[in-house]
Order: C-alpha cells, then sequence, then structure tokens
C-alpha cells in the first residue's frame, strides 16, 4: 500500500472509531463510510490529474496496444 493509502485507512478508522465511542457504533459506521466516499472522490481526482500531466507520455492502454498492433498488419 502507498503512503496515501494508509494515511487515508488510518483517517476512516481514526473517525469511525472516534464517533462510535462518542455518539454510538452506528454513527461510527456512518461517518467512516462518509470518509472512505470522500477519500476515493479526492484520489480519483488527484489520479485524474496526475494522469493529464503524464499526457500522452503515459503507459498506452491495452486497447490502444491492440489498435496499433492492428494497424501495423
Amino acid at each position: 500500500m502507498s503512503k496515501r493509502n494508509l494515511i487515508w485507512l488510518a483517517a476512516i478508522v481514526v473517525v469511525g472509531v472516534v464517533l462510535g465511542v462518542v455518539a454510538g457504533w452506528l454513527w461510527g459506521v456512518i461517518a467512516a463510510a462518509v470518509v472512505l466516499v470522500i477519500s476515493e472522490v479526492v484520489e480519483r481526482s488527484a489520479r485524474a490529474k496526475r494522469r493529464a500531466a503524464r499526457g500522452a507520455a503515459g503507459s498506452p492502454s491495452i486497447g490502444d496496444a491492440v489498435d496499433a498492433r492492428r494497424k501495423r498488419r
């Protein structure tokens, strides 16, 4: 796991446990789920920005590789 993923995992667990102790287990589970959704949105946005920064220099998809091979034949 990457450092970023470990930080998000720790945040999810901490929020869930703290709210679980303070407001009850159901609120802890709900809060952990909300933090998980937020982490997914943030990570997808960051991944899209990293891909855009790489531009055409990034690794091609499998579909692109198949199309390129067909064109060479």
